[in-house]
């Protein structure tokens, strides 16, 4: 059919009609390639964001190396739709595979994204095949507009029992519980001169990217927290808040951490992409941890923090908890308060997140730095329970043994 023809016939057909017949269309191409079934393999097809330079993109390829630490047979489908400006190249490129179906996919994405996924990627990879959304979420409910999106889906991966919990209203089938990999190796590691920072200071660091909203994140908290704990500028403590992505979509924000480290010089702010290993090392060269989120799916810079024996201060509210406590770290009170339409990037459907004290948090940052003796002993529980729980092992072992109990792996 010509073009004109084409645009002639769309002009003069009811829009449900002509809605209808695209659908028909579009399902009856689908049923054609699905007839045809792709070349099969055994093992995992990890479809994600292998070549992004964000913290899905992180912990998608810390899946990968769990399962590969753990033997397990799997390809790579590299997932880079929506995030083209945040491409850091190929990883395990010799993985990447576009052509076969495999005997499970393990999807890791935002639920938003699972149609554009299913859309974008041949039928026949998912069609026969089951598939696994390894996702994360930061409010207390999952969005219910995702019910649709989640109707291919067969299991829901979730890193804590917070966002196992959110999904429980919007989706029938099995949830389970698979932790995250934090592994950081050994180094070598950057010191505290690559940051222009100083050898015999006590340093404070916290760590957030615009793009995963700035209130949920609460930069401002953290500054003020630091800002009421150590007054007296004449202490010798410092503050360092390193934050990456969209700060111009944020400039009352930006704006206020720049103009505190003017006016403080023991506040540093650094703004912008690092390479992996320069991020963990700045994590390394810090004493403290802190993080005043109002939510968090699990927390990756304060479990990286802890695997690395520093001491953790955060917010005593979602993911983190599962290995944020009183033993482990220094978990911080808060109230509960409704998440307004314009701190999040969906509608919030009236949820509630975490509002932290920052009268607390102020005097246990003040507490950690008079006695960092005795907060060791909890960062070294912290510690422990990192590498006991959440190390590449752990999570390779916990994938190898869902995959055998589904009846998708051999023993």
């Amino acid at each position: 059919m010509g073009l004109d023809m084409k645009a002639f016939l769309r002009k003069r057909t009811p829009k449900p009609i002509w809605n209808a017949l695209k659908s028909a269309k579009k399902s009856a191409k689908k049923l054609v390639l699905r007839a045809a079934k792709l070349p099969h393999r055994n093992g995992i097809l990890f479809i994600g964001y292998a070549e992004g330079d964000f913290g899905l993109g992180q912990s998608f390829r810390k899946d990968i190396l769990a399962a590969a630490d753990a033997n397990l047979p799997f390809a790579i489908y590299p997932f880079n739709i929506g995030i083209e400006t945040r491409l850091i190249g190929a990883f395990m490129p010799e993985r990447y595979d576009k052509t076969h179906a495999y005997d499970v996919n393990i999807i890791q994405v935002n639920p938003d994204q699972v149609p554009v996924v299913l859309e974008s990627i041949d039928p026949r990879i998912t069609y026969y095949t089951y598939n696994v959304l390894r996702t994360y979420w930061e409010l207390p409910k999952a969005l219910s507009i995702w019910q649709k999106s989640l109707l291919d889906i067969d299991e829901i991966w979730a890193a804590t029992s917070f966002v196992a919990d959110a999904f429980r209203d919007i989706f029938a089938g099995p949830i389970t519980r698979i932790p995250t990999t934090v592994e950081l190796g050994d180094g070598p590691w950057k010191g505290r001169n690559h940051f222009g920072m100083l050898t015999d200071r006590f340093y404070f660091l916290f760590s957030f990217d615009y793009y995963s909203s700035p209130y949920r994140k609460n930069p401002i908290g953290v500054l003020e927290a630091f800002q009421r704990a150590f007054s007296n500028r004449e202490e010798n403590v410092g503050l360092i808040i390193k934050s990456m992505g969209t700060a111009e979509a944020y400039p009352e924000i930006d704006r206020a951490l720049r103009m505190a480290s003017v006016a403080d010089p023991r506040i540093q702010v650094i703004h912008g992409s690092l390479p992996y290993n320069d991020m963990i090392s700045l994590i390394h060269a810090a004493d403290v941890y802190v993080s005043l989120h109002r939510a968090e799916g699990f927390g990756m810079g304060m479990a990286e923090a802890m695997s690395f024996g520093r001491i953790v201060i955060g917010t005593n509210f979602s993911g983190n908890t599962d290995f944020l406590t009183e033993q482990t770290g220094f978990p911080v009170p808060y109230t509960l308060t409704s998440v307004k339409p314009h701190e999040y990037f969906w509608d919030p459907e009236a949820q509630m997140w975490a509002e932290p004290d920052i009268n607390e948090a102020a005097r246990v940052l003040r507490q950690v730095f008079e006695a960092p003796n005795l907060a060791m002993k909890r960062a070294k529980a912290g510690q422990m329970l990192i590498r006991r729980k959440y190390g590449m092992a752990q999570v390779g072992y916990a994938i190898k043994e869902r995959l055998i109990t589904l009846g998708l792996l051999e023993k």
